[in-house]
């Protein structure tokens, strides 16, 4: 264990027993939970955040920044010193704050290959019976892609589909770290009939121009 951890373990076990002293003693089973971030600008210190709950309730947050307090909201009875508050001020602008952006760099240069990465979307249009229904399903998969940002689009002769014919567009997680999108309309018989063509078009950071999978009522997967 590092002299940073140890110490980081020592503060936070006075903090939690200053915070929650009330509760410690108590009977039953009490949940505590902390979660700390930072940021940086251009490679310059951003804010830092520390956000508190105890029993899945909120009672402590604070954003800090260079200058000191940007906002702090206290919500459990916690009567705290003027000696305990500038302490306080002392561990965020001397010790957490460092600390917090010193790791956060040597994450970033670590995986900055996997996080810069940038891997095109494999897309395809996948038409289905519903021979009860008679209805067509037409879905455009976009998968395998990285960052998760993508926009997907399904077109009839060109122009979107009502979105409130759409179904599906959640985002979801691939096992390898990619990612994967998928949109769905259903066609009636009479669209059927009429046959259209059906684009699915995407546009993502690795492609240099938008990406068009069209098909054609004639086809069948």
């Amino acid at each position: 264990m590092t002299k940073c951890n140890v110490i980081t373990r020592i503060v936070n076990s006075i903090l939690t027993y200053v915070y929650l002293r009330p509760c410690i003693f108590s009977q039953g089973l009490h949940v505590q939970q902390r979660l700390v971030g930072c940021e940086l600008l251009r490679d310059e210190p951003g804010r830092m955040m520390t956000l508190e709950a105890f029993n899945g309730e909120s009672g402590f947050e604070r954003h800090y920044n260079v200058q000191g307090d940007q906002h702090t909201d206290w919500k459990w009875p916690v009567i705290k010193s003027r000696a305990q508050l500038e302490y306080d001020a002392w561990l965020y602008a001397h010790f957490y704050r460092p600390l917090c952006i010193s790791q956060l760099r040597k994450y970033l240069k670590k995986e900055q290959k996997r996080v810069m990465a940038k891997v095109k979307p494999r897309v395809r249009v996948i038409k289905r019976y519903c021979r009860e229904a008679g209805v067509v399903q037409m879905t455009c998969l976009a998968t395998g892609f990285y960052p998760r940002h993508i926009n997907l689009t399904l077109l009839q002769d060109g122009q979107p589909v009502n979105e409130e014919r759409v179904t599906g567009g959640e985002l979801l997680p691939n096992p390898d770290g990619t990612y994967q999108m998928r949109k769905s309309v259903e066609l009636s018989a009479e669209e059927q009939r009429e046959r259209h063509t059906y684009t699915c078009t995407v546009t993502h950071l690795s492609l240099d121009n938008k990406l068009d999978i069209s098909i054609g009522m004639a086809m069948a997967i």
